[in-house]
Parts: structure tokens; C-alpha cells; sequence
């Protein structure tokens, strides 16, 4: 470091009778003065002012009301060993060549720490640091000297920035004066932190933003380009299938194979349409088609919906058991939600449920909700995992996912439209049978 440093003792020394302590920093921990100055530099996080609106106010008010000359704030950028200029003002700024830093008197302009080592090395390990350094006043007036003091601010042990003070003539800052200077500066820290954290969280906030708006846009079009030729497709295998099924048709050679395939093909469309219709069902809540509630049979209306599933059930050799009572059972909610629900749980039955085994359906009434319970045989769903059964695209790790196959979108569909109707949904397995129930509230 360059000789013009006149080196005092840089531990502070003791206090002389004749030395005159600043009003803002005072004699006592409890001075008004500096419970004042502390109110309004977390006034400024508190606020959601900038730093520089926060900086620019302190070196007025410490100038002011410390009888200061000088006052500079830096900010330490620890993984570029830079330390970057917010403000300053006085008669003096504390760099130039001299300190072998270049020019320093800008805001917004940096330096690196290594090449002024001999000031920071102490503020880096959370120590203040004082020395003398003349300045020349405007005019080529005669060199003054100024008493500087730099403050480390920290945080959770790592040098956040720093604050350096100077005051006319050679007289050090004493032990009270550097312990409430060193007061101010660390509630300058913990603000300058503060708002650098809702700084932060409106750029990520903004980003998330962004990346929302664009997984809403990409699965919009995906959703469409697979939607509209995924019925097209469908529509043209009915037609085909409608046609080959006719009389005139039967002497086609192949033509009950080419029947299976058309059937195939018309099968895979609907469950790929499906996929589709539940990723929009999961992504975008506002596009569910809801209903008002309406009163309805549910005695009468649930046979009838389980009708639509006997071909299925003779195709995979199982059996449906279905109990519900006989009398009307009257209440009110959305039918077509509730209709998605039952056929989610229904097919996700018939998956699961090995050939010659039965899939159970029970209704119970009371006065407050019905419950519709759905049972299957096969499957075992461990304890560890019915938690997060209902989770978006969750799969049981020990089940053979080829051979049950699935989005894992079915029941996390089904919990959604459950909460929409104000209900529950619970799942309770053991070793001999797997059971869904949802309460509806009546």
C-alpha cells in the first residue's frame, strides 16, 4: 500500500475528555437518534425501495447527521472479487491511482479486490478498518487529510459490501463510535439483503411467469395437432368398419381381419383422444366443461351408465357386481363430472382386476353424502404408495407398466373432479382388494 497512508493504530484508541461525540450516534445503545436512523433504513426494505433509493438517502442523512464529510457505499460481488460503487458524496472520494485502483468516483463502476488487497482483507474477516489519506480540495487548495473508517457488511459470514466513512483532521473513530457506526451499517445490510431478495423474487416470479405462459401455449397447440387428425383418424376407421360390416362386403377376401384392425385402430384413437382431452382436463382447470348441478336418480342413472361397460366386461371375462338401493336416491350434482368419475374408476378397475374376477360397486345413502365405493380384486397397491396414487402421472414403481399400460393421468383426473363436486376420494388396498370410495356431499 502506498506510504500516503499514514498509518494510526487501526484498533481504536481510547476516548480523550476533550473529543466530541456526533448527536445521531450518542453515548447510549438506546439513543433516539440512532433508533430513528435504524427505523428508516428497514423502512426502505420494508418499503420495496431500490438500493440506490435506500443509499442515496443514508449518505445524506449520515453527512448531516453524523458531522461527516465523506460517506461511500460499495457492494461486494464475492464470486468475481469486485466490489462495485453505489453512491458517494463529499468533498473527497477514497480510490484513485493512488490506491492503484484507477478512477473511483463514479457510481457503477468496479475494481477488483486484489488490487487494492490491503483494504479489504480486514472488512472481508468482518473487522473495521481506519486510516488517514489527504485529499486535494477544488482550487489546488492546500492538501487536507480526512480519518477514514470502512464498515464490513455481512452476511451469514460473507462480505455483502461496505461502507466507508471519513471525517475532517487525523482523529480516529473511538471504540462507541465504531461500535454504533458498525450498528447502522449492519441494519444496512439486512435491508440492502432484504430488498435484494424481492428483487430476486420478482425476476424469478417474472420468469416463472413466462415459463408458464409457455407450456400453456405449447400444450395448447399440441393439444390441438393431436386432437383434430386423432379424429379424423377415428372417424375413418367408423366409416370403413360400418362398410365392411355390410352384406355386399362378405365375399372380401380377409375381411374379418381386415374388421379386427379397423376395430383396433378405431379402439387406439379413442383412448389417444382421451389422453389428450385429460392432459387439457389437468393443465388448464378453466377449460373444464362444468355444469350447474342438477337433480338427478342416481339409482336410475348409475345402472344405466354401467350398461355402456358390458362389452368390455365380456371382453376381458369379469364380472361387475353392483349394489344400490332400490329406492330413489335424489341429489344434486354435476352429471357430467360425476359421469367422468365413475368411468375413470371403472376402467381403471377393469385394468387391474385379473380374467374371471369381479369388480364390485356399491352405493350407501345417508342424510349428508353418498358413497360410491369401487372395488377390484388383483392388484395390490402398497402402503408406501397410496399417498401419492392421485398425483399427476405417478406410477407404482413395482407394477408392470407394460403390461397395465396408462398415462398415470385416470386418477389424479378423478380427484380433481371430486374436489370440483366438494368431495373426497380415498383408496384403501391390501392384499386381497383395492377400493376407491368418493363421498359427494348431498
Amino acid at each position: 500500500m502506498s506510504s500516503r497512508f499514514e498509518r494510526d493504530s487501526f484498533q481504536s484508541g481510547a476516548i480523550n475528555s476533550g473529543q466530541r461525540m456526533s448527536p445521531a450516534l450518542g453515548t447510549a445503545d438506546d439513543s433516539p437518534n440512532l433508533q430513528s436512523l435504524v427505523e428508516r433504513i428497514l423502512g426502505f426494505a420494508y418499503q420495496g425501495d431500490s438500493v440506490q433509493a435506500l443509499v442515496g438517502w443514508l449518505r445524506a442523512a449520515l453527512i448531516q447527521g453524523v458531522g461527516l464529510q465523506n460517506c461511500q457505499v460499495e457492494l461486494c460481488d464475492v464470486s468475481q472479487q469486485t466490489v462495485t460503487l453505489v453512491t458517494g458524496v463529499g468533498d473527497g472520494w477514497l480510490g484513485g491511482d493512488s490506491l492503484g485502483g484507477g478512477l473511483w468516483g463514479e457510481p457503477g463502476i468496479s475494481r477488483k479486490i486484489n488490487q487494492v488487497w490491503e483494504l479489504y482483507e480486514p472488512l472481508s474477516c468482518g473487522r473495521s478498518r481506519q486510516f488517514c489519506f489527504p485529499i486535494m480540495e477544488i482550487g489546488n487548495s492546500p492538501s487536507l487529510p480526512l480519518t477514514w473508517v470502512g464498515c464490513p457488511m455481512m452476511h451469514r459470514g460473507a462480505l455483502l459490501g461496505c461502507m466507508w466513512l471519513a471525517r475532517p483532521g487525523k482523529e480516529i473513530f473511538n471504540d462507541v463510535e465504531l461500535r454504533r457506526l458498525q450498528q447502522i451499517v449492519d441494519y444496512v445490510a439486512i435491508a440492502i439483503h432484504q430488498i435484494q431478495l424481492e428483487q430476486t423474487l420478482e425476476l424469478q416470479q417474472a420468469e416463472i411467469s413466462q415459463l408458464r405462459k409457455a407450456k400453456d401455449e405449447f400444450l395448447q397447440l399440441i393439444s390441438h395437432e393431436l386432437f383434430v387428425p386423432l379424429g379424423s383418424i377415428q372417424l375413418s376407421a367408423q366409416t370403413l368398419e360400418k362398410i365392411f360390416k355390410d352384406v355386399s362386403w362378405r365375399k372380401v377376401p380377409q375381411r374379418s381381419t381386415v374388421l379386427k384392425v379397423l376395430s383396433l385402430l378405431s379402439q387406439e384413437c379413442r383412448r389417444q383422444k382421451q389422453f389428450v382431452d385429460n392432459l387439457i382436463t389437468l393443465m388448464f382447470p378453466e377449460y373444464q366443461k362444468v355444469s350447474d348441478p342438477v337433480l338427478m336418480n342416481l339409482s336410475d342413472w348409475l345402472p344405466s351408465l354401467l350398461r355402456t361397460f358390458e362389452a368390455r366386461f365380456e371382453q376381458e371375462s369379469l364380472k361387475l357386481s353392483v349394489s344400490i338401493p332400490p329406492a330413489p336416491l335424489l341429489f344434486e350434482c354435476d352429471v357430467a363430472q360425476l359421469e367422468r368419475v365413475i368411468t375413470e374408476l371403472v376402467t381403471n378397475a377393469i385394468k387391474y382386476t385379473p380374467a374371471q374376477k369381479t369388480v364390485t360397486l356399491t352405493v350407501t345413502d345417508s342424510k349428508k353424502e353418498v358413497e360410491i365405493a369401487i372395488a377390484n380384486t388383483g392388484v395390490h397397491i402398497p402402503a408406501n404408495h397410496q399417498s401419492r396414487i392421485f398425483e399427476k402421472f405417478y406410477r407404482v414403481p413395482e407394477l408392470d407398466q407394460r403390461q397395465y399400460g396408462g398415462s398415470g393421468l385416470g386418477l389424479a383426473i378423478a380427484k380433481q373432479l371430486v374436489t370440483n363436486m366438494e368431495g373426497t376420494i380415498a383408496v384403501k388396498s391390501t392384499k386381497q382388494k383395492t377400493t376407491f370410495t368418493v363421498k359427494l356431499p348431498r
